[in-house]
């Protein structure tokens, strides 16, 4: 009788543990939104913050030695920063006037250990700094392949994000040569101290400077290479108001944030990225790549800007194997393109240091915010569309083009600009416009007056103007360039007409048919089990009464 017991008691265990068990391994993905996952080393999870904050935006080279000058003179009690590298020497020098003007200014400095292209820097500035009797540390040699997070946090009150370093070409003197990068300042306690609870993780974790066994590196260069650029985004954007911000960071949650802003874009996705590589079969760079072709496929007009480095030749292929078009960041006025953003439907921006490789992603310590906020997130595009104006689209038959607004409303006539500066010498014979109207048939236009100077003075902007069109169309762009009797063709854009955009979703991952079937069968699976379990026992007890 006792063995019967334990066999029935054993039965509803097992009958426990299976209709538990199969609906939690066989259910679907949960959507990106949610942090399920555990992240090594530090496990900070996915936390969206929706607050009335202030907010200020400045990008490289135009505004953004003043914005972050601006940030640190204003410092009362602290600076915290976290840094993959440092070689400003105006920068250095502007902490040495800090501390002598404000001696109870307390400030801690956290570098990147194995930082490439930073190391005798690196050594000068913490030899420097800890002759001041400023406390500093190497991030982690053991959690994270590199520390190229780039943040500081100001009186626990502001964060500052860059996606450059404290690098002469980050944050440049006024008519220096300098990289494009994008800065963004939160007020606020709450985000802020998310961040502080990041840096203090990292500086638990962290090594003292020893200026023995790590060297003293060699002083600074002052040295600057001169740049015509205008600087047309030298003021910064000033924003009060609500705000929906989620930090995210490597290892732990930069994967979740880049394929949250991609996912949800539905009318236009716009990505500057100094490279993509490192996509294999399965990796988190595959992952991005698929939902930008997914994105693409559901009717989103995307746009990439990047480097011509690293995989640029496999990457644009694959990108306009789909019809994304893709162009190189201006080489004239700018070092080099070392942004890391995204925009989303004009809503939605991430300011971040992650790029688009697995190291990146998945193994070093990065650093980023999305800002769910229209102001915000259009102030960045106006300096995208700048960008994109200007850029090396040769990988586009040279032809590019864009238009204003960027998503169009039923009562907005629509602004089409081709950008003809890469022919322009050759001269240009003739530029033309086809344009479709939703499924309708296509219209050529051949652009004769409508001329305007590009950014560089040239005037080889052509620009047609299309009539206000009905919410939900989509107009389908392409642009002719003839230039010494070449035709070159550029590729086709689609501009959505939206009157509004949707609530903010997320595409989720759903099993394939056969996983599905099983789920939906799974209740009927585990009812045999059990039932077939009951009737061997019975029948054992039956023969061992």
């Amino acid at each position: 009788m006792t063995s019967y017991r334990h066999k029935m008691i054993s039965v509803l265990l097992l009958s426990l543990m299976i209709s538990g068990f199969i609906p939690l391994v066989l259910s679907p993905m949960v959507s990106l939104e949610s942090s399920e996952r555990i992240y090594a080393p530090s496990a900070f999870t996915w936390q969206t913050f929706n607050k009335n904050m202030n907010v200020t935006t400045f990008v490289s080279p135009d505004g953004s030695r003043n914005g972050l000058w601006h940030f640190l003179n204003s410092a009362k009690e602290s600076i915290y920063v976290e840094i993959f590298g440092i070689n400003n020497p105006y920068l250095l020098d502007l902490i040495h006037d800090l501390h002598a003007t404000k001696p109870s200014l307390e400030m801690k400095f956290l570098i990147g250990w194995n930082s490439l292209g930073y190391y005798s820097p690196n050594d000068y500035v913490a030899n420097d700094l800890t002759n001041l009797g400023i406390p500093v540390k190497w991030t982690s040699d053991t959690e994270f392949t590199y520390a190229h997070q780039k943040f500081v946090i100001i009186d626990n009150m502001t964060t500052i994000v860059h996606s450059g370093n404290w690098a002469k070409t980050s944050f440049p003197e006024d008519g220096k040569i300098a990289n494009r990068e994008w800065s963004i300042a939160m007020t606020d306690t709450e985000v802020t101290q998310y961040y502080r609870n990041v840096f203090d993780y990292d500086w638990s974790n962290g090594i003292d400077y020893n200026p023995v066994a790590h060297g003293t590196g060699t002083p600074l260069s002052y040295t600057e290479t001169g740049s015509s650029y205008p600087r047309p985004f030298a003021t910064p954007g000033t924003f009060s108001g609500a705000m929906k911000v989620t930090p995210i960071f490597s290892p732990d949650t930069s994967l979740q944030g880049i394929l949250y802003c991609i996912n949800a874009a539905q009318a236009t996705l716009d990505i500057q990225i100094p490279y993509i590589t490192n996509f294999d079969a399965g990796n988190a760079v595959t992952q991005i790549l698929n939902a930008i072709i997914a994105a693409k496929n559901r009717g989103v007009t995307v746009r990439v800007i990047t480097e011509e480095d690293y995989d640029f030749l496999e990457v644009a292929a694959l990108l306009q194997g789909h019809n994304i078009p893709v162009v190189w960041q201006d080489a004239t006025w700018f070092s080099t393109d070392h942004n890391k953003g995204i925009i989303v439907d004009g809503r939605i921006v991430l300011v971040s240091s992650i790029n688009y490789s697995d190291g990146s992603i998945s193994e070093n310590r990065e650093s980023g915010v999305i800002i769910e906020n229209t102001q915000v997130a259009q102030w960045y595009l106006d300096v995208y569309d700048f960008d994109w104006g200007i850029g090396d689209c040769d990988v586009m038959d040279e032809v590019n083009l864009y238009w204003d607004p960027n998503i169009p409303t039923s009562s907005s006539p629509i602004s089409v600009t081709v950008y003809a500066h890469m022919l322009n010498e050759t001269p240009v014979d003739s530029v033309r416009l086809g344009v479709r109207i939703g499924t309708g048939s296509w219209s050529n236009y051949t652009i004769t007056n409508n001329i305007f100077e590009s950014a560089e003075g040239d005037l080889e902007n052509y620009y047609h103007v299309i009539p206000a069109q009905a919410d939900g169309t989509d107009i389908t762009v392409q642009a002719t360039v003839v230039a010494d009797g070449t035709s070159y063709v550029g590729e086709e854009m689609v501009i959505p007409v939206r009157n509004s955009i949707g609530s903010i979703t997320t595409t989720t991952t759903t099993p394939d048919s056969l996983t599905q079937l099983i789920i939906e069968l799974s209740p009927y699976i585990a009812l045999a089990i059990i039932t077939g379990i009951v009737a061997l026992c019975a029948k054992s007890s039956k023969k061992n009464p």
